[in-house]
């Protein structure tokens, strides 16, 4: 390197280090004017304004003077050079709390203190001469188009129009947009009320692939357009592949645009998010939208999810009764698109069950679906071809059964315990009957306890724009009293009749409202729109939650209850400290369909009378301890919403990935059968049941070739094809089982493999179980596969 060129760098590195030198004085300088101010602002009201006048004048003065290489006897000799207007523009980021309402005040009196100190010193003319440069007009428009609320202000001290502000304006988000920061363009944007001018990819998507959930919530809370869009662009995932969930995004990877786990797009994750969305914003701020109109992917899919679960209860589990399945499925398969009302007959036919195969054939019947049309599964459509007499004649048979008796409204005196004629209902179901309700409730004596409960409509049946409240019991006074909010809803009770029911139970002092588990009843309640209207949660003082408070208790000391099993559910209270079985078979009925059945009221009312019959047993046992517990105190803890949080256990990994892979080696290697011949794990071929899908993955994890189905669909159609196809032919793991004995039967060349006692037994036994019944040559040096 030449002598000239060491020169200039040494000269470029002194520039350098002098211009960070003037710059940190000249912050210095505006952090103590910030300290001076801040204190100014905590004097009187009064004689605040007029002090920051006065020191404004002195902070002006001090840099002119410096900017003309002043200084006064009593300053320093200035050590960085000074613009007035830079060090005014400068000083508007340093006020204290500029962005509350104190601060925008202060901010304003700042500026127009800047105006009448030029006019008192007549000195316009010199200053925008000698300092106002080209570089301090863009810094001063761009704190005009952060500052909106001072554009005015500014705009007289640097002498531009509106058209150079809204110029500036454009140049500054463009830019930002092409430096991706789209989050400072946001806040720029909504700041100028610009929102309506932007798309929901231009803005909103950016903002999401960058994690920027708050200022995503303000703008969906500023546009419903955006509310939608936002709910079209991921309902438009639902239903969709990984592979093609991927390939939208890619763009956007190279880009360098995102930075979320896209996982949250994909399957279970996405519909939880859908979900959450509805439950949470969306309710919270009134959004206007609706799971039906909005999202048809995911309500398809909550439908079809609802209906296998139905599905499960009744023909798997079978603890749900057939006129409660019947129930749901009905009014869940008529507000179903075709779609998933056709996926539903295709679960139920590749079941290969026939008890099933009959209920297909039933719904295709009772809804007057076509047995022509070419969308009916291909084995239906099988069927209806060749039809098999005997299955024809079953579901005539269920038809007449289901069909025969037309459900007609109670009319008799119904009492929760009907033996003992105790505790009569009363059914509200019109203003009159509310009405009267409320006098009721008003003429209670003080210190009145009213066992609550509720039933809510199903979820998959209800939109988040309408009220989930299906009935509403409260016992008092040894009468049981159930709103019927559904038949309220048709018949249009006026607004001020629901908030009259809501002050007499929730407002009143002279009562206490004992329910179980209060929180959902209380979201629930707070959907019906004329009491989430006028009323808040928060506000709702007078009850007692009786799951906290054995929750409180229990941490405060388990000896007081002694119970025997942890769980809070009030059916395990109930049998503990009422030694009572509840009968909780209706808890699955649809209480949104009308007329309800008298084991649904019955139901529904013992829920009100047992929850305040369990209080005060509760209540009674804690009396013992009175001396050593502050009962009060308890009772007041017990008026919240929140439950006690459990500390979260961590879960055990169960796959062979969880300890080092020699260590499972020495584990794996003694489990197998040398009578059998020497295979390689590669040479072996599964397909797993869908009740040993994890045993499945960890024999992968071996490197055998193992088929895991996605669901019990996918599985019969792969066995479909291994009767057609020698090559498809794989051993299939499975547990012994009435689903074991109908693949058998339908497959009897299959080759079966039984896992005994499942549930029963650790991940890794169910592993060592499989490898005994071959002789697996596992080797040390290959690992897992961890694809």
């Amino acid at each position: 390197m030449s002598h000239v060129q060491e020169s200039t760098s040494s000269d470029s590195t002194q520039e350098k280090q002098f211009f960070n030198a003037q710059r940190q004085l000249k912050y210095k300088t505006l952090d103590d004017r910030a300290k001076i101010v801040k204190e100014i602002m905590k004097s009187e009201e009064g004689d605040r304004k007029e002090k920051l006048r006065l020191t404004f004048f002195e902070f002006f003065d001090e840099d002119f003077r410096k900017s003309r290489n002043i200084t006064s006897e009593h300053e320093e000799e200035c050590q960085y050079e000074t613009n007035v207007y830079e060090m005014m523009i400068l000083f508007i980021s340093s006020i204290p709390d500029r962005k509350k309402e104190a601060g925008k005040n202060v901010t304003q009196w700042f500026l127009e203190s800047f105006m009448n100190w030029i006019s008192s010193r007549n000195i316009g003319e010199e200053l925008k001469n000698t300092q106002l440069t080209e570089r301090t007009k863009e810094s001063s428009k761009k704190c005009c188009v952060r500052e909106p609320a001072f554009s005015d202000s500014l705009r007289k001290i640097f002498d531009y129009s509106e058209d150079d502000i809204l110029d500036k304006r454009e140049r500054m988000i463009k830019e930002m947009f092409e430096n991706q920061q789209y989050k400072e363009a946001s806040e720029l944007i909504i700041k100028h009320g610009l929102v309506d001018e932007y798309t929901f990819e231009q803005l909103v998507l950016p903002l999401i692939l960058c994690d920027k959930c708050q200022i995503v919530d303000e703008l969906l809370k500023l546009s419903p357009r955006f509310q939608k869009d936002y709910l079209k662009f991921l309902d438009g995932f639902v239903g969709k592949t990984d592979e093609v969930v991927d390939s939208f995004f890619k763009p956007y990877e190279q880009k360098g645009m995102v930075k979320i786990n896209l996982n949250r797009f994909h399957g279970k994750s996405l519909t939880t998010f859908i979900q959450k969305f509805f439950n949470g914003i969306a309710k919270q701020c009134h959004f206007d939208v609706d799971e039906r109109r909005d999202t048809p992917f995911f309500e398809a899919y909550m439908k079809g999810k609802a209906l296998k679960y139905y599905c499960m209860q009744r023909f798997e589990l079978k603890v749900m009764a057939d006129e409660l399945y019947f129930e749901h499925t009905k009014n869940t398969l008529k507000q179903s698109p075709i779609d998933t009302v056709f996926y539903y007959f295709g679960l139920l036919w590749d079941s290969g069950f026939v008890e099933r195969r009959i209920e297909a054939l039933f719904w295709i019947r009772y809804l007057n679906i076509p047995t022509n049309t070419h969308q009916l599964p291909y084995g239906i459509g099988q069927f209806y071809r060749n039809p098999d007499p005997k299955l024809t004649a079953e579901v005539e048979r269920l038809l007449a059964l289901r069909t025969e008796i037309p459900q007609t409204e109670i009319t008799e005196q119904l009492f929760v315990y009907e033996k003992e004629q105790k505790c009569p209902i009363t059914i509200v179901k019109n203003g009159e009957e509310l009405e009267e309700l409320c006098r009721e409730l008003d003429t209670v004596e003080e210190g009145t306890y009213i066992g609550y409960d509720s039933e809510f409509k199903p979820g998959h049946l209800t939109d988040s724009s309408i009220s989930r409240m299906a009935t509403i019991q409260l016992f008092f006074n040894e009468k049981v009293f159930l709103v019927d909010c559904v038949i309220l809803e048709k018949i249009d009770i006026s607004e001020g009749m629901w908030k009259k029911f809501f002050e007499s139970l929730f407002h009143s002092k002279k009562l206490t409202v004992i329910g179980f588990d209060m929180k959902n009843d209380m979201e629930a309640l707070f959907t019906v729109r004329p009491i989430r209207d006028d009323f808040r949660q928060e506000d709702v003082k007078n009850f007692i939650c009786v799951k906290r408070f054995v929750e409180i208790l229990n941490e405060y000391d388990a000896s007081i209850l002694s119970l025997t099993k942890k769980s809070c559910r009030l059916i395990t209270l109930v049998e503990e400290l009422l030694n009572l079985t509840m009968d909780k078979t209706e808890q699955t009925g649809n209480w949104q369909c009308r007329p309800l059945r008298k084991n649904q009221i019955v139901y529904a009312s013992l829920d009100a009378v047992i929850v305040l019959d369990l209080f005060r047993k509760i209540f009674e046992i804690v009396k013992q301890y009175e001396k050593q517990v502050e009962i009060d105190k308890l009772l007041d803890e017990s008026r919240s919403f929140v439950t006690v949080k459990k500390e979260k256990v961590k879960k055990e990994t169960k796959v062979l990935t969880a300890s080092p892979w020699e260590n499972m080696y020495e584990i794996l290697r003694v489990h197998r059968d040398p009578t059998k011949p020497l295979q390689r794990p590669s040479e072996l071929k599964i397909i797993v049941d869908t009740m040993v899908l994890g045993t499945g993955k960890n024999l992968r994890l071996l490197g055998i070739d193992v088929f895991i189905p996605r669901d019990a669909s996918e599985l019969q159609k792969y066995l479909l094809g291994m009767k057609t196809f020698a090559n498809e032919q794989r051993s299939i793991v499975t547990v012994p089982s009435k689903s074991y004995e109908a693949m058998k039967a339908e497959n009897p060349n299959a080759h079966f493999i039984l896992l005994q006692d499942v549930y029963n037994k650790q991940w890794l036994d169910l592993v060592t179980d499989f490898l005994d019944q071959f002789n697996l040559d596992i080797r040390k040096e290959d690992g897992l596969k961890r694809k």
